[in-house]
């Protein structure tokens, strides 16, 4: 977790029950309705680039990874900015020809999966075949029960369309101090013709 306290204060990690609260609500709600529907693969995006969609993607994962003999795992899709890493204060991956997955543990039942490539190839590696092939042999090394995979935001170029394929369903993370109700509908737009939407989450924070 990271040291810097502007960074700290956004993390609900279990310490803080009034932070974490908003993300416990959300894993209640939404993963039921997942296992209803035998769905194993939760993307979360946003409209634009920012911290609602990485942080609400890294605290449902806390949240989650909470629970009772629950394993899960994270993977950051936005390979242009790594935002995971970031909120972390973590070193990000260098850009390699071929797409490389390295995960790091942030618990015994949570492992961050982070991707290696060039981010002017994102949306072309995110459509590959063989990169999806990759990404299940990587996920079935963690044997996780959930994985919930933080997607690039959906109105800033190809790539978050690229990456939907990938997922079951989509959290859709709102910016409450930037995103307009315009950009809720071209988003809803984008992803329901690729795969449904199971909820949205209002983020009201800056970092």
């Amino acid at each position: 977790m990271p040291k810097k306290p502007q960074l700290r204060q956004a993390i609900a990690d279990g310490h803080d029950p009034a932070r974490a609260e908003g993300y416990d609500l959300l894993r209640t709600r939404i993963l039921s309705e997942v296992a209803e529907r035998s769905w194993t693969r939760i993307g979360i995006t946003q409209a634009h680039a920012g911290p609602a969609g990485p942080l609400t993607a890294l605290n449902l994962a806390l949240s989650e990874s909470r629970r009772h003999r629950r394993r899960v795992a994270l993977v950051d899709l936005d390979v242009a900015r790594q935002p995971v890493l970031r909120q972390l204060d973590a070193p990000r991956p260098k850009p390699q020809d071929t797409p490389r997955f390295g995960a790091v543990r942030l618990s015994d039942r949570l492992a961050l999966l982070a991707v290696a490539a060039h981010p002017a190839e994102a949306a072309t590696m995110l459509l590959n075949d063989d990169f999806a092939s990759d990404l299940k042999t990587e996920l079935s090394l963690l044997a996780p029960d959930v994985v919930l995979m933080h997607l690039p935001p959906v109105l800033d170029g190809d790539a978050g369309l690229a990456a939907l394929p990938l997922v079951d369903c989509v959290v859709l993370a709102v910016n409450g101090r930037a995103d307009v109700a315009a950009d809720l509908r071209s988003c809803e737009a984008r992803i329901t013709r690729t795969c449904p939407i199971l909820g949205l989450f209002l983020h009201d924070a800056e970092v």
